[in-house]
């Protein structure tokens, strides 16, 4: 975790106030060791290897496909066995990973000392992609073993990335932070999608954007009975129509939205912008 975050995270037990460092150990600017106090509630939570644990070791139920994050060799595995050819396994085109990521920098547009959001990150494809250009970015999941391998991914390539373990329904961050939220993927498998959005829209500035790159449900026969089997292990794959609902109720507006069979890529913003 990298101290010029600290100001835009809060307390995640009372969950409206700012937090005070402690006992900060650094390597190369990075807080490696330490912890974040509210002075509110007394609530303390460690910073250990460099992450900034916000559960505090609390455990989340999880499903199947949630459980499979946990494991250090799928995390190690996860984006040169999947995600480097994912896209064109199941959009019917060539989508090379290059193409997706220059799609995200075009729309989101990083810029230096703004505020930007990984949630449910992985291995830290997106909040990578998003540092490059020097912005301040924090990526959120509740893996420790993916939060591991992203912070060990961003450190080899000498990009400052604060890790946060924390759940995508509950973001300690304060409201209105981020100038842009990123979610590669994973609101297929994060639960209560709806807390999610609302928890995404809350960390928006107001003229903040929201890149969601998912997969919806299948129109070919063989797509739907392996869509039926995954969802057995707790991913959901919603329709088209029904994936915007949830962004409607959510309070969140369609900018721009693109779909090849099951990929679907959104572009969105707050609701009540005119």
């Amino acid at each position: 975790m990298y101290p010029e975050v600290v100001p835009v995270v809060r307390c995640p037990n009372c969950t409206a106030h700012p937090l005070t460092l402690l006992g900060p150990l650094y390597e190369d600017g990075e807080i490696v060791v330490g912890a974040l106090r509210c002075e509110f509630c007394a609530v303390q939570t460690p910073i250990r290897e460099g992450i900034w644990d916000a559960l505090n070791d609390r455990l989340l139920p999880l499903t199947p496909a949630q459980i499979t994050n946990y494991l250090p060799p799928a995390a190690r595995l996860y984006e040169p066995l999947w995600r480097w050819n994912a896209l064109t396994l199941m959009s019917g085109r060539r989508f090379p990973l290059r193409e997706e990521l220059t799609l995200l920098r075009g729309l989101i547009q990083p810029r230096p000392d703004r505020f930007y959001l990984d949630v449910a990150c992985s291995a830290g494809l997106y909040a990578r992609t998003l540092a490059a250009p020097g912005a301040i970015v924090a990526a959120v999941d509740h893996s420790w073993a993916m939060l591991r391998e992203a912070r060990r991914q961003a450190r080899e390539r000498g990009l400052r990335i604060s890790y946060m373990r924390a759940s995508a329904q509950a973001l300690p961050v304060v409201n209105g932070a981020a100038a842009g939220v990123v979610m590669g993927g994973s609101l297929n498998e994060i639960g209560d999608q709806h807390a999610a959005l609302c928890e995404i829209r809350r960390v928006l500035e107001p003229d903040g954007q929201f890149f969601c790159m998912n997969l919806v449900k299948a129109t070919s026969g063989w797509g739907r009975v392996l869509q039926s089997g995954l969802s057995t292990g707790g991913v959901d794959f919603p329709k088209l129509a029904t994936l915007n609902q949830w962004f409607d109720r959510a309070g969140l507006r369609r900018e721009a939205q693109w779909r090849w069979r099951v990929v679907a890529i959104t572009l969105l913003q707050l609701a009540n912008l005119k």
